[in-house]
């Protein structure tokens, strides 16, 4: 078995992965993780923007009040106060490196910024309808020679003597061991476990699974938000997703009689908090209706949005768009202080498997790359801090096993159990259901064979998104049971936190 020895090593090479290594010391030795070739993950996918408070009639202050007022009465109030400060300044940065923001006029001029769902003020910085791709370029484009590339699935995290000192990759060469003073996930999400995400295949809960197989802490993780606004159209799971911006920019979503019913749901109407309009949406026939918006702006503002519905023969332009909400961004995941530190020593969490507390029960738009970016950079400095000599001895590496199972066929069962009892609406039967039912799935041993493992993770992460779901026995924010309709009072701010004894 080949082994590596590094000062950090990175799960995932997403933005807050990318970021985070960028901010580390230029003299540090970096091992990133890649789980497929580059643009596979969910961050080159993300087509909204960042948010930051940059315009004339935004601040910080307005920034976190929206973010606690969707956050549904469970947000950590230092997490989305540190957010929201740090936020203009990391945007600033990347414009800095060159990465290309739309503008109001010529080059130089004031960033032009976009309004998403529960926004009070536009506040996204973006990127035309592809703003995580261009973040991803510039990171790229700025990655230091020092980070070492491995393409490969992370099959276990290295603890020894009560804290993480690397973990073991899977390549197509084999197993590779990494030494590592500092590790951190960044891993990503879990929507590829329902059956519609927007999300790519890899975002299979990799990083939650990780974390709780080590004794890391895991909260939040009942929460799992869906974006109200994907195609509806096209087989497999993923959907192209119909960016929030285009409601912004002032789209409608109407019934088969052609009316706006969203109003009858929040006074926001279509830029409602997305839990909201996604249980609007799931309870009838819904379109998206662009055809009033100025066909040149269209074109040019949301490119990724016209060329993905013209794939499936319609036009934005002349053509109602039939929509379904999709699984989006799982909320919760390895709980973390304010710098990405872990329940173990040297372990850290950043991005979407994560969970700081700032996005409480519900996520506001745009906050999910400001979250990778400003929490990515944070982490880095904690680890700049905290440097200590490398690595000198490794527990013994995991034994990967043959086995022998359909994998298409258990994904299959696995999403459309997600899809029916763990998404948009649950209830106990359901819950109980799902947590028995993926256990055949979740005590699969690791093996040398990444389709299998990424079954393994995921039916894991599910399991505790049930256990988490069944617990909270109320409605509050994306968590929505059928049989304890209404938020609780006594639940607010009541965070559910797990650990693997």
């Amino acid at each position: 078995m080949d082994r590596i020895g590094t000062d950090v090593l990175i799960v995932g090479a997403g933005a807050a992965g990318l970021f985070a290594s960028l901010h580390l010391p230029e003299e540090t030795e970096v091992v990133v993780v890649d789980k497929g070739h580059k643009g596979r993950g969910s961050s080159p996918w993300a087509q909204g923007g960042v948010a930051a408070a940059l315009g004339p009639e935004d601040s910080p202050e307005l920034h976190a009040q929206d973010t606690v007022r969707v956050a549904a009465g469970h947000a950590d109030a230092s997490a989305v106060a540190l957010l929201c400060s740090e936020a203009p300044e990391c945007v600033l940065e990347l414009v800095e490196l060159g990465c290309d923001f739309d503008r109001l006029g010529e080059p130089g001029s004031e960033l032009h910024l976009a309004r998403e769902g529960g926004q009070s003020v536009a506040r996204s910085a973006h990127s035309s309808d592809a703003t995580g791709a261009a973040i991803m370029r510039t990171l790229r484009r700025h990655a230091s020679p020092r980070v070492t590339r491995v393409e490969g699935a992370c099959v276990q995290l290295a603890v020894s003597e009560g804290r993480c000192v690397g973990g073991w990759v899977l390549t197509q060469e084999g197993l590779i061991e990494v030494q590592a003073t500092s590790t951190v996930l960044a891993t990503g999400g879990l929507g590829a476990l329902y059956q519609s995400t927007t999300n790519p295949a890899g975002a299979t809960g990799d990083g939650i699974a990780l974390g709780w197989d080590v004794g890391a802490g895991l909260s939040d993780i009942e929460f799992v938000q869906f974006h109200p606004t994907a195609l509806a159209v096209g087989e497999g799971n993923q959907r192209l997703m119909l960016t929030e911006a285009l409601r912004g920019a002032g789209a409608y979503v109407v019934d088969a009689e052609g009316r706006r019913f969203l109003f009858e749901h929040h006074s926001d109407g279509e830029l409602a908090p997305r839990d909201v309009v996604a249980r609007a949406i799931t309870a009838r026939h819904s379109w998206l209706d662009c055809r009033h918006l100025d066909p040149r702006a269209l074109r040019r503002e949301f490119p990724t949005v016209v060329k993905g519905c013209r794939t499936f023969g319609l036009d934005p332009v002349k053509d109602l768009l039939p929509v379904m909400p999709a699984a989006h961004y799982s909320v919760g995941g390895v709980q973390t202080d304010l710098d990405g530190r872990s329940s173990i020593p040297r372990l850290y969490a950043i991005g979407e498997c994560a969970s700081t507390g700032v996005h409480g029960a519900n996520r506001l738009g745009g906050n999910s790359l400001a979250e990778a970016l400003v929490f990515g950079r944070r982490a880095a400095r904690a680890i700049e801090g905290q440097r200590a000599g490398r690595v000198k001895s490794m527990p013994e590496p995991p034994q990967l096993q043959k086995v022998s199972i359909r994998v298409d066929a258990a994904w299959k069962r696995l999403k459309d159990m997600s899809w029916s009892l763990l998404g948009i609406e649950r209830d106990a039967e359901g819950l109980r259901s799902a947590h028995d039912e993926l256990e055949e799935f979740a005590r699969l041993p690791l093996a040398a064979d990444r389709a299998v493992l990424e079954l393994r993770f995921g039916a894991r992460a599910a399991r505790l998104v049930a256990r988490a779901a069944l617990l909270r026995r109320e409605s509050r924010g994306v968590h929505h049971r059928a049989d304890h309709p209404d938020p609780d009072p006594s639940w607010a701010g009541v965070r559910l936190r797990f650990t693997r004894k």
